[in-house]
């Protein structure tokens, strides 16, 4: 491997934490906004004569956002320290990208939710 190669893979790595970071900033307002209205799916349906398609999901909706503020910070901060070449890089990447996982959840099981009916 040349010089030039050797750098260009070398920028690569250092920013491995850029991409999920910035995906992350921008995917937790929306999760945050998201999740908060979704116990709106059931004003047509009454809180009691849901199907329970919709209340699993709901409730799988409501674990990811409650752990959104939580995890996505704590999962960027814990991916910080570690080196971004040698042993952990590939940790490193895995954290940082899993950081994104629950806001991300959110926003894709609002989009799906079933029928209130």
């Amino acid at each position: 491997m040349n010089d030039t190669a050797a750098a260009e893979a070398a920028a690569a790595r250092s920013v491995s934490l850029v991409r999920p970071t910035v995906l992350a900033i921008l995917l937790t307002p929306v999760a945050l906004m998201f999740g908060g209205l979704a116990p709106m799916a059931t004003d047509g349906c009454g809180p009691d004569h849901c199907s329970a398609g919709l209340d699993a999901a709901l409730a799988a909706i409501a674990v990811c956002w409650q752990a959104t503020p939580f995890a996505t910070p704590a999962l960027l901060l814990a991916a910080l320290p570690m080196p971004r070449s040698g042993r952990y890089a590939a940790a490193r990447r895995v954290t940082s990208w899993c950081a994104v996982l629950p806001p991300a959840a959110v926003v894709l099981m609002v989009l799906g939710l079933p029928a209130a009916g």
